[in-house]
């Protein structure tokens, strides 16, 4: 690997994960959110909530501007954007401007997952992008363990203030120096709009198997220690299954970023149909499994993190080789508020399974989401696994 793509899948994964400490690891410190804003669980989950909202709603907007300006002037508005709103939540008095504050930094945040995708796109040939885009992805829960351990130090030590104005330096200061690793210089779109992105051949088909599969992911990651507890696993017993299930989730981006690239970078679509198998197959013996015990259950739970979590990276990557470089950003943009937008709803939608028909139904849906959105990318993206296809895709996007 030369020098120069090195050094940007490097510092995208470092500005990734100050990205993901609060938007993954907040909770870490929301008992002393609610205590500051005397608010209740459900409070509290609307406030957090704000900041993965801002990320949405702006992921699109930002990938067009970084197809038209370039990453620089994006990343460094983004940086100013989270500084600032870090430090004013930091400061709020209570939680309806502390929720707004944390929503705007959500919006400074959306630079730095799409600019760091796109970079990596243009910086790595078709069979090395799986990978690069896996260890990107290995940032998100690296941020999230980040956050998990250094923010409830930070409160302890000068409250939910000191954590905040913290976290608006990392942000800042990494997405700053992604900012000015960037090549310089404008994009080569000329029009703010999605410029034919949603339309390109196999993007809608590719959206709707990451509609299908992050269902269940949220479901997994969402209920998995209440689905233990509720089947007789102890605190710890269920809390050391919670660890496996995001150990297993970042390894495995690596290696089916790996796998993904195959043949040239022509496995994408054969990857994707293997995740969606895997999460069906562990999501079905889930149940039985922790109705045995924690024994049994780790390794399903090593299975499900492969198979519910290891396909997100593999996606973006493929979106931003179906339309080529040019757009490659707001393809990008267009893949994450649909992850972002979709993981939204997985985890009250899964939850209300799981409270009126219990859990074991909850792991049956989430298999059969799965199993649908396999069988949906064989179906709808076979003309992706002809090798000769997907060659040609991969030399478009060089």
């Amino acid at each position: 690997m030369s020098p120069r793509p090195r050094t940007t899948l490097i510092i995208a994964v470092i500005a990734q994960a100050a990205v993901s400490i609060v938007q993954f690891g907040l909770p870490a410190i929301g008992v002393d959110i609610q205590n500051k804003f005397g608010l209740g669980p459900a409070g509290f989950g609307a406030v957090f909530a704000a900041v993965g909202l801002g990320s949405a709603v702006a992921l699109i907007p930002a990938g067009m501007l970084v197809d038209r300006f370039g990453a620089r002037p994006v990343l460094l508005a983004g940086a100013t954007i989270n500084f600032c709103a870090y430090l004013a939540a930091s400061v709020a008095p209570n939680a309806a401007l502390f929720a707004a504050a944390i929503f705007l930094a959500g919006i400074g945040s959306s630079a730095v997952p799409v600019a760091g995708m796109s970079s990596l796109l243009r910086e790595f040939p078709p069979e090395r992008r799986g990978i690069a885009l896996g260890w990107r992805q290995l940032a998100v829960p690296m941020g999230g363990t980040i956050g998990a351990a250094a923010l409830p130090l930070l409160a302890h030590v000068g409250g939910v203030r000191l954590a905040l104005i913290v976290t608006a330096f990392a942000t800042a200061s990494t997405a700053s120096v992604f900012a000015w690793l960037s090549a310089a210089g404008g994009g080569t779109a000329r029009r703010m709009r999605l410029d034919g992105a949603l339309a390109a051949r196999g993007m809608r088909p590719l959206l709707v198997v990451g509609l299908l599969y992050v269902y269940a992911l949220g479901a997994s990651l969402t209920y998995i220690v209440a689905a233990a507890r509720d089947d007789g696993l102890g605190k710890t017993e269920a809390g050391a299954l919670f660890v496996v299930l995001n150990l297993s989730a970042a390894a495995s981006r690596l290696v089916w970023g790996r796998i993904a690239d195959r043949g040239g970078g022509t496995r994408r679509v054969r990857t994707l149909i293997d995740c969606g198998m895997l999460a069906a197959v562990a999501g079905l013996a889930m149940a039985p499994v922790l109705h045995v015990g924690v024994l049994l259950a780790v390794p399903v739970t090593i299975a499900l993190g492969f198979g519910c979590f290891g396909w997100n990276g593999v996606l973006y990557v493929t979106a931003g080789e179906l339309v080529g470089p040019d757009r490659a950003a707001r393809a990008v943009g267009v893949a994450s508020t649909m992850v972002f937008g979709a993981g939204a709803l997985a985890a009250p939608v899964s939850g209300l399974i799981a409270e009126h028909a219990g859990y074991d139904v909850m792991w049956l849906t989430a298999a059969a989401s799965s199993a649908a959105g396999a069988a949906f990318a064989w179906r709808a993206l076979a003309w992706m696994r002809r090798p000769s296809t997907g060659a040609a895709v991969g030399a478009t996007a060089r």
